[in-house]
């Protein structure tokens, strides 16, 4: 299976661990690029560049998205909220589903979650923090 990784880049270093550990498990993987977390980007490189760069790294990782089976939400608990992710996040989830693309969450959410509506929408199946549930899927 080809699998997207997508989620907030605060993941990065998580996203890099379950890319390779997807890959073991013999799927190709796409991660977002570059694999860092924005704070860092903007130290090394400026916020104008990373300004200027935002819009082509979304795209791009809409196009990964494109040539994909799936994708995988990696949606780790952040500011307080368990299965966190972001508004890039809700866009790049927006794309799968159009494409119907399979949607995988990596941890449950509940109905407090922000964007819980949305996501029973998209009809993601919801790997409980176990990323060999993809073997059973």
């Amino acid at each position: 299976m080809i699998i997207t990784i997508c989620g907030s880049c605060t993941f990065a270093e998580d996203m890099g661990k379950a890319a390779e550990h997807l890959k073991k498990k013999g799927h190709e993987v796409y991660t977002p690029d570059p694999l860092v977390t924005e704070e860092w980007y903007q130290e090394n490189h400026g916020r104008e560049n990373f300004l200027d760069m935002k819009p082509v790294w979304t795209k791009n990782h809409m196009k990964k998205i494109e040539g994909s089976d799936a994708v995988l939400i990696l949606n780790n608990e952040k500011k307080g909220i368990k299965g966190y992710f972001g508004s890039n996040t809700l866009m790049e989830l927006s794309v799968a589903f159009f494409l119907q693309k399979k949607i995988f969450l990596l941890n449950p959410i509940d109905e407090d979650h922000p964007h819980y509506e949305e996501l029973i929408a998209v009809d993601s199946v919801v790997l409980h923090g176990d990323l060999d549930n993809f073997s059973k899927e």
